[in-house]
């Protein structure tokens, strides 16, 4: 393959997965997941990451909205825009989770307000343990944008697939952008079905350790 063809092949390449980034940036803000300039999005690709600049809503999002950015370094060539200021806590769950190309930052109303009433969300559906796994991690309030909110994300994501950020929102990733998109999704809705069961002033149990590891080991065929 020449030079050239294999140029055309990468920026081929790039472009898709700049659609990609557009695609669910506007599913997220449709879904209501962020408003205004909230949230940010990132798609991994080599030792590089695509990232949502900061300032620009997800829901007008364009290809120009996405920079590159260094997972190393964090260094960037654009002199217009400058990456989401989350930047630093996505590139350190690309460094914790080797297995992930993906990370979305969401501000989900009910998710956010469960645990920031300091109730721990519940395993409620087979759908959710599918998804996500019996490993839900919750991070105490941090300055969003901060080394120590990196840090602590980093720390929680080794072991979850998502993180409840206290007073701030969500963090899910994936292999792909539709499995942290649907995570994303799951998570909200397990916590807007918690909400509602306590306003009909009912309990809503979720699955037993137990329980989940009996669905584990069938779907598994053990």
């Amino acid at each position: 393959m020449t030079k050239t063809c294999l140029y055309d092949k990468v920026q081929s390449m790039m472009k898709d997965t700049i659609k990609e980034l557009i695609k669910y940036s506007q599913l997220i803000a449709a879904q209501d997941l962020v408003l205004g300039s909230s949230g940010n999005i990132s798609l991994k690709s080599g030792k590089d990451m695509l990232i949502k600049a900061s300032g620009l809503c997800m829901s007008e999002a364009q290809s120009a909205d996405f920079l590159k950015v260094a997972l190393k370094n964090l260094a960037y060539k654009s002199k217009k825009l400058k990456p989401s200021c989350e930047a630093k806590m996505h590139a350190i769950c690309y460094a914790m989770r080797p297995d992930i190309n993906c990370v979305i930052h969401t501000h989900p109303l009910y998710a956010t307000t469960l645990v920031s009433c300091a109730i721990k969300p519940r395993l409620i559906s087979p759908e959710f343990i599918l998804s996500i796994g019996s490993e839900l991690k919750i991070v105490e309030y941090v300055c969003p944008g901060t080394e120590k909110l990196a840090e602590k994300v980093g720390q929680a994501v080794k072991n979850s697939d998502i993180v409840y950020l206290k007073n701030h929102g969500l963090l899910a990733v994936g292999k792909t952008l539709k499995e942290a998109y649907t995570r994303t999704l799951l998570a909200e809705q397990m916590a807007k079905m918690q909400i509602i069961a306590q306003l009909l002033g009912k309990n809503l149990k979720g699955l037993s350790a137990v329980q989940s590891k009996k669905l584990l080991a069938h779907l598994q065929g053990k």
